[in-house]
């Protein structure tokens, strides 16, 4: 059965569809999550911006345009309130507790946003065969993969083969960052 797109998920949201909103949540909370996370927050502070960028996605549902785009928003929605969250928290860290460097918290995220935009472009059952391989929260099993997608189980591994190597080639013609150059996608 195939999933509904973004779209529809938040053109239901805007009815006030709980199923839809519900669906949405699962799709992206670890992918905003991690967002957090590579920003440099705790645990507990990533868990804090995810729940503050989906109360965003809820105050903004009526002004998102380019729907096809969703996860690039939430991704820059969840980057600025981490950059909120970090810069408040620093504030209050003595500098003897200060580490000597930090790691640049943006690198890689412009691959990460290249890669999800060119999910988008994939659609269809490939595109649900790559988030629920690797971005559900829930990780599905091959079995389970399957039985969602109609196939037999041996088909599913050619399939995800196939898949990687559309998505490749959306990356290489339309990425402008670098995932162009085979980065995060699994090269």
């Amino acid at each position: 059965m195939a999933q509904p797109t973004d779209a529809e998920l938040l053109e239901r949201c805007r009815h006030r569809d709980g199923r839809a909103w519900d669906l949405l949540v699962s799709r992206y909370e670890r992918l905003v999550y991690s967002v957090a996370l590579r920003n440099g927050l705790s645990a507990e502070d990533a868990a804090d911006v995810t729940q503050s960028t989906f109360v965003a996605l809820i105050d903004s549902l009526d002004k998102i345009l380019e729907e096809d785009r969703l996860a690039s928003w939430l991704m820059t929605v969840a980057r600025r309130q981490s950059w909120r969250v970090r810069n408040l928290s620093r504030r209050s860290i003595p500098l003897e507790h200060a580490p000597e460097s930090v790691e640049d918290p943006h690198a890689g995220w412009e691959a990460v946003v290249d890669l999800h935009d060119a999910l988008a472009v994939l659609g269809g059952t490939c595109r649900e065969l790559l988030q629920w391989l690797y971005l559900d929260a829930e990780e599905p099993s091959y079995a389970e993969i399957a039985r969602r997608l109609d196939r037999s189980i041996g088909g599913i591994g050619p399939l995800r083969g196939r898949c990687l190597d559309k998505l490749r080639q959306i990356l290489v013609e339309e990425a402008p960052t670098g995932a162009a150059r085979g980065q995060g996608t699994g090269r």
